[in-house]
C-alpha cells in the first residue's frame, strides 16, 4: 500500500462546567432570542395601534377644540345679546323715569288768584263757572275741546270762547 495516511487524535480538554450550568446557559439565549423576536414582531403592531390611537386622540382634541370654540362663541353672543337687552332696558327705564319726572313737573298746577279792589277770585273757580254756564245752555261738558278765558277785572267779568264757536260772559267776583 503505497500511501497510508495516518490520523492523529488530538486531545480535547473538557471545560470545567457543570451540566446544569450548561443547560441554563443554553436555555437563556434561546429564551432571549424568542422574547426579542416576539417583541420585535409586536412593536410594529403596537406602534400601528398606538399611532392610530394617537391620531384618534388628535382628531378628538381638534373636534373638542372646535366644539369649545363654537360654544364659547355662542356664549359670547348670548352674553352680548343680554348686555344689549340690559342696556335697552336701562335706557327705557331712564326714559320712563325722565318722563315721570317731567309728568310730575307738569302735573303740578299752579293756583292763580286775581285780586282787584279788595276782591279776589281763583282762576280755577272762574273756569268752573264757565263750564257750568256752558252746560246750562244745553251743551255737554265732554264736548269741550278748547277753552279760552279772558279776565277783565275792571268789568268784574270773565269772557270765554269754547271750541272757537261758543262765547259768553260770567261774573268774576
Amino acid at each position: 500500500m503505497a500511501n497510508k495516511v495516518e490520523l492523529k487524535a488530538t486531545e480535547v480538554k473538557p471545560t470545567e462546567t457543570k451540566p446544569a450550568e450548561v443547560k441554563a446557559e443554553a436555555e437563556k439565549p434561546v429564551e432571549k432570542n424568542v422574547e426579542e423576536k416576539k417583541a420585535e414582531e409586536k412593536k410594529p403592531e403596537e406602534m400601528k395601534t398606538i399611532e392610530k390611537k394617537a391620531e384618534e386622540v388628535k382628531e378628538a382634541a381638534k373636534a373638542a377644540t372646535k366644539t369649545a370654540t363654537a360654544k364659547a362663541k355662542e356664549t359670547a353672543k348670548v352674553v352680548e345679546a343680554k348686555a344689549k337687552e340690559t342696556v335697552k332696558a336701562t335706557k327705557t327705564t331712564a326714559k320712563k323715569s325722565v318722563a315721570k319726572a317731567a309728568a310730575k313737573t307738569v302735573a303740578i298746577k299752579a293756583q292763580t288768584i286775581i285780586q282787584y279792589q279788595n276782591n279776589e277770585v281763583d282762576t280755577a273757580k272762574v273756569e268752573e263757572r264757565v263750564k257750568a254756564k256752558f252746560v246750562s245752555e244745553g251743551h255737554k261738558a265732554a264736548s269741550i275741546k278748547k277753552m279760552n278765558i279772558y279776565i277783565k277785572p275792571e268789568d268784574y267779568s270773565a269772557y270765554y270762547v269754547i271750541n272757537d264757536k261758543f262765547s259768553g260772559r260770567v261774573d268774576l267776583f
